[in-house]
């Protein structure tokens, strides 16, 4: 007598069918869902440079200049909360020693800065994976707080002057409206992979 599930549709006949007919095995299936350092870690780092040049470009329109967010803080507080990397940490010092050179910036300090915010999400991960998006966004707007706070407190040790504060302010309020694109990416890749379900 065969067991309910090898009846009709269930047969084992009928999955050997359907596996041939879509020309996919289940084992092939399973492994479209693993997220490669590539999708999570390496584009987002490419978007996140071609991000700054474009909006760091001279171009005024209205004569008003445009919001220079500073994109790669989105990873530095995303990537931690998906899965702590060694490749992250890596890419994330390069993309501060790109924006010391593309902002004319000392020498490590974005470097410094990024990675400070990075240390305390893996810290705090435990607390933040998995909250509503409100509690989200409340260590989003506090890890760009403390960056900014950072920022300006090396600046001012580094020089001895502070820098002008509305400046810091815009760059700070068009950095928090990137929100949308760090609950995106965690909404993406969080539970992604089904090596670390």
């Amino acid at each position: 007598m065969k067991t309910p599930l090898d009846r009709g549709f269930f047969s084992r006949d009928n999955a050997k069918k359907f596996a041939q007919l879509s020309g996919k095995s289940l084992r092939n299936g399973m492994a479209s869902r693993i997220i490669r350092p590539w999708d999570w870690i390496l584009l987002p780092a490419l978007l996140a440079v071609a991000a700054t040049v474009v909006l760091g470009t001279p171009f005024q329109p209205f004569g008003f200049q445009l919001p220079e967010p500073v994109w790669p803080l989105i990873l530095a507080f995303a990537w931690p909360l998906i899965r702590p990397s060694y490749i992250a940490p890596v890419v994330l010092a390069a993309l501060g020693m790109f924006l010391d050179f593309y902002w004319s910036a000392a020498g490590g300090f974005y470097t410094l800065c990024l990675m400070l915010v990075y240390g305390v999400l893996i810290l705090a991960r435990a607390y933040v994976i998995g909250q509503d998006w409100r509690v989200v966004f409340g260590a989003w707007f506090a890890a760009v707080l403390a960056f900014f706070a950072i920022g300006v407190l090396l600046i001012a040790l580094d020089t001895g002057f502070v820098v002008r504060l509305w400046g810091v302010f815009e760059q700070m309020i068009a950095t928090v409206a990137l929100f949308p694109i760090v609950l995106f990416m965690l909404e993406k890749f969080v539970n992604a992979d089904v090596r670390f379900q």
